[in-house]
């Protein structure tokens, strides 16, 4: 598709609040909500903490915050530590690609800050991040199941940078540099999963894009074909894979972050788990008990069965990405929380004999569909020669299955007060409530750096 990357500039550099939509505006503040609380739960987290200790060593300048974590540094050095945080606990909500907003929202906080720049900008900047982010996994659907890239790096970087390009006020063409230095930043292989480095990469997109923005605003250039169909961006990531730049065409005419929604997690771990778990806990509220199980098959799709690689975790990271271990937990306890998911948690012998009895096999009658649903099928064999069986197409936090408001609320709630006394916890939600009235983002930067 000649042109793409002038489209795509011409759209981020052109994006306005004025031009939203009031159901895109509450899908953003719900966003925001959403990621804000995460990635103060997600600064406790030791890949954070790493960061942040880089962050002070390295900083010569306190123009952002790094959140949750009381201090100020550079905002690239913010961005990757906020970055980082949103993602460090696998309860970022997500999209056909993966995990878009925890690199962009932490992208737009950073650069909002260091720029003093308005709620209704920061809203309109994500947006804009978005939507590209949105188009490029359209354009590319296989680039994590075949290609092996993790989106949330890969195509986010790309995103941050937009979001980043739309705060810096640049025009078209300075823009489309932002983009084109981008993509030449973007990167994460999806086998560093259940390791730190997987949250490192949306770290890398936020500070990728604060970094991109910044160099094009100086005038730092780059190719202008680099998402052009066919070379750039796409020949270097989509080798043989199945790439159509044609998403694009419906740029700045609707918006895929209400047409198809993100899914926002109500459990802490991968989710690609989650159709299963919703299957347990379904079994588990009318009345199956660990004690009658004798054992039990989840029979999930080729991409479950590929990325949720752990048997019997080591630890708490890999125990997110542990089907034996969730479906175990759920089925002990009902449910799935913060403290599910560490590392003593992850040693409890009771809870790894149960997993041992839970076996993850690829079905191929369980097909992916094009909108990222991916139905998982149990079947729990009891103790006196009897079956259960339940399947899950869309799981909890889906559009299809969406978390209300409340819940939304008591999550938030729950991650924020990790790092933020319940005062600030209250104005934070507040803040984003109304954050189209916020006339300097700073304002909401200043209590997000904590108060424990």
């Amino acid at each position: 598709m000649d042109g793409l990357a002038d489209k795509v500039s011409a759209f981020v550099a052109g994006s306005d609040f004025d031009g939203l939509p009031p159901e895109v505006v509450a899908a953003a503040k719900a966003a925001f909500l959403d990621c804000v609380g995460v990635a103060l739960a997600g600064s406790e987290e030791e890949s954070a903490r790493i960061c942040g200790a880089l962050a002070r060593q390295e900083s010569r300048v306190a123009e952002a915050t790094a959140i949750g974590q009381g201090f100020r540094t550079s905002a690239t050095l913010a961005a990757l530590c906020n970055g980082t945080s949103a993602h460090a606990l696998d309860y970022d909500h997500s999209y056909l690609m993966g995990q878009p907003t925890a690199g962009l929202i932490p992208a737009v906080l950073t650069m909002g800050e260091a720029s003093g720049a308005s709620g209704r900008d920061v809203l309109a900047a994500y947006v804009a991040g978005f939507e590209v982010v949105s188009r490029l996994a359209h354009s590319m659907p296989q680039l994590s199941t075949h290609g092996h890239w993790h989106a949330t790096s890969s195509f986010g970087t790309v995103g941050a940078a937009a979001c980043c390009a739309r705060l810096a006020g640049l025009d078209a063409g300075a823009t489309r540099n932002a983009l084109g230095i981008a993509a030449s930043m973007a990167s994460g292989m999806v086998w560093n999963f259940a390791t730190m480095t997987k949250p490192l990469h949306s770290g890398l997109a936020a500070q990728n894009g604060v970094l991109a923005a910044r160099l094009a605003a100086q005038g730092f250039t780059s190719s202008p074909a680099t998402l052009e169909e066919g070379k750039g961006l796409f020949d270097c990531f989509g080798r043989g894979l199945e790439c159509d730049a044609s998403p694009f065409e419906s740029l700045g005419r609707g918006f895929d972050l209400t047409g198809m929604g993100v899914s926002i997690k109500p459990y802490p771990c991968g989710g690609l788990t989650h159709a299963a778990v919703d299957a347990v806990l379904e079994l588990r509220q009318e009345g199956l008990r660990p004690d009658q199980v004798d054992s039990m098959r989840v029979g999930v799709t080729a991409q479950v069965f590929d990325r949720i690689m752990n048997a019997l975790p080591a630890n708490g990271i890999q125990s997110k990405f542990s089907m034996p271990y969730i479906l175990a937990r759920a089925l002990a306890d009902g449910a799935l929380v913060l403290d599910t998911f560490t590392d003593e948690a992850a040693a409890d012998p009771a809870i790894r004999g149960i997993a041992a009895s839970i076996v993850m096999e690829l079905d191929n009658g369980l097909v992916e569909t094009a909108d990222g649903a991916r139905p998982a099928d149990v079947t729990v064999r009891l103790k006196d020669g009897g079956e259960l069986r339940r399947r899950v197409d869309h799981s909890r936090g889906r559009p299809e299955r969406p978390l209300t408001a409340a819940e939304l609320r008591d999550k938030f709630d729950t991650c924020a007060s990790r790092a933020l006394d319940p005062e600030r916890v209250g104005q934070v939600a507040d803040l984003i409530d109304a954050l189209e009235g916020v006339e300097n983002i700073r304002e909401l930067c200043e209590l997000l750096g904590g108060s424990k």
